[in-house]
């Protein structure tokens, strides 16, 4: 009986991926993935024409890396044999993503809260913490025990005051109905007292690391960040653009569309900016078919800030879209792709945000 074995190590991909560090050689690593699916599934269904029983699996492990087996053979002895693959390799919590032409929808790569360890375990690397408040499935979490993972992130255990930020987070968690936030791969919030990563080049205001194409569900709050505005009005105002950014980073690596997304890229009539632009925290519409500078930056923080001013400030969007064809187009391909994930996301869920 011929079992045919393939194996792909994707070198690149780490425990964490940001919106802000996708380089161009990133890039070219989630096109390669891509291409790799793409080829598996080309195999198997030209296989499968001559023989029904030809079957196939592939199998990730928590850095990324894919191991693949294809065969006339049981789905189950596939990803045995496979999953068996990835553990000799030496991979980490290797889990099944396809099994032959279909999606394993028991994968994910969500965080979860140990509470045997008071700690949140994200893939697989263990952050102390403790539950304070759950609104709608989403627990917030504060830091217990400052926390530093083997590629430099850092979250700072929780000590200044945090109640006012809980409350102002409930607020913009409770705008979205509880079946779009159950798709929409958000699970946790975590409030650290300062957060920095090497790889950013300055201190964020909060982050959404992703694994690969897929996110654990995490936004970490950098309270240091948003305590430097002394103004409550601003400082509501700076969490809840924050807060909904960082929120689309996740949605969008729910949707598999985070890294590579060419639909999107394709409605631009600019490019991206090479340098990275910083920008002010206001709506911005000086470059057509940008919602903001930051957006300039690549796809993923176009969309993120996109989204961010659509939900908080959504009549000063309204007027931004009626003036730019471009930003009007990426705003009915947004809202098309917010409704796959929950029916709610109706006329009734935008009247209510103006």
């Amino acid at each position: 009986m011929r079992i045919l074995s393939i194996l792909i190590l994707v070198l690149l991909f780490q425990n964490k991926v940001f919106a802000g560090n996708i380089t161009e050689e990133v890039r070219q690593s989630y096109k390669e993935r891509a291409e790799f699916v793409k080829n598996y599934i080309s195999t198997i269904k030209e296989n499968r024409k001559k023989d029904k029983k030809f079957r196939g699996t592939i199998v990730e492990s928590v850095s990324g890396r894919l191991y693949t087996r294809m065969g006339p053979i049981p789905q189950n002895q596939l990803d045995k044999t496979a999953l068996e693959d990835c553990k000799k390799d030496g991979g980490i919590d290797c889990l099944v993503r396809f099994r032959t032409l279909k999606k394993n929808l028991k994968y994910n790569r969500y965080a979860k809260f140990i509470n045997s360890k008071n700690s949140l375990n994200v893939l697989g690397e263990f952050i102390k913490s403790k539950k304070i408040y759950s609104s709608k499935g989403i627990d917030i979490l504060i830091n217990t025990e400052n926390f530093k993972n083997k590629n430099d992130f850092f979250c700072g255990q929780t000590k200044s005051d945090y109640r006012d930020v809980i409350n102002d987070l409930v607020k913009e968690i409770n705008i979205y109905p509880s079946s779009f936030l159950q798709n929409s791969g958000l699970k946790y919030v975590m409030i650290c007292e300062k957060i920095t990563d090497k790889s950013l080049g300055f201190e964020p205001g909060g982050l959404a690391p992703g694994h690969v194409d897929q996110s654990p569900g995490v936004f970490y709050l950098n309270l240091s960040a948003v305590n430097k505005y002394k103004n409550s009005k601003v400082k509501k105002e700076y969490i809840r653009l924050l807060f909904h950014h960082e929120f689309y980073h996740i949605i969008d690596a729910s949707l598999s569309l985070m890294q590579l997304d060419e639909r999107w890229e394709k409605i631009n009539k600019n490019p991206y900016s090479s340098d990275l632009v910083v920008g002010a925290l206001g709506i911005d519409t000086s470059v057509e078919g940008f919602i903001s500078g930051y957006a300039r930056n690549n796809s993923a923080e176009d969309k993120a800030e996109l989204f961010a001013f659509m939900i908080s400030k959504h009549n000063a969007f309204k007027k931004a879209i009626a003036n730019d064809e471009i930003l009007l187009k990426k705003s009915q391909l947004m809202i098309s792709r917010l409704k796959g994930l929950s029916k709610e996301i109706d006329k009734n869920f935008w009247r209510k945000l103006n």
